[in-house]
């Protein structure tokens, strides 16, 4: 995951093995891939290089990168709002160490129909949106999200927007080692 550049990497870690998420052998892919997103919360790992902040792996909603790529977007054209910067409206599974991360952002007074934009994270750099239109309802799927591929749950169109049983059309995002692979589509 980290491109060495001469200099020493710091991980506090007792093995290893522990490192759920920050690797990049087959064996750590498939211990993340088994692990859902919640539980990843609790595992954190600390990494250095000699002259860098420390970064710490895990889940991190409350992230400085999240609120950096927030500035970067223009307010939501159909609403005219701008993006909440507040963690606690965020949802998602952003890790800096994760080969794919999101946040999902929503706009300032949201509703629960507002428009949410779900910004992708590669190794914890800011890649762009997940879709180039915002939309309402839109979820991260925790089971079907491993290391290399965020799922996200978008509530169908013609659905009952107040009903918890609405259609959901579920849209995968795969890094395939160099770019993010949509798989499916998100609905109209």
């Amino acid at each position: 995951m980290f491109r060495s550049t001469g200099v020493a990497v710091l991980v506090s870690v007792v093995a290893a093995g522990l490192l759920s998420g920050c690797g990049n052998t087959h064996a750590d892919h498939a211990a993340a891939s088994s692990t859902p997103a919640v539980a990843q919360v609790n595992s954190s790992v600390q990494v250095a290089t000699a002259g860098a902040p420390l970064i710490r792996c895990g889940v991190d909603l409350s992230s400085p990168t999240i609120g950096d790529a927030i500035a970067k977007l223009p307010v939501e054209p159909v609403t005219h709002a701008p993006w909440d910067t507040n963690p606690a409206s965020f949802e998602g599974n952003f890790n800096p160490c994760a080969t794919l991360s999101t946040a999902i952002v929503t706009i300032q007074g949201a509703t629960g129909s507002s428009p949410n934009q779900a910004l992708m994270f590669h190794s914890g750099r800011y890649l762009g949106t997940a879709t180039s239109k915002a939309y309402g309802f839109t979820s991260l799927a925790a089971a079907a999200t491993t290391d290399d591929t965020v799922a996200l749950n978008y509530k169908t169109s013609g659905s009952c927007n107040a009903c918890s049983d609405g259609t959901l059309t579920q849209v995968k995002f795969h890094w395939d080692g160099t770019h993010v692979v949509m798989i499916g589509r998100p609905p109209h």
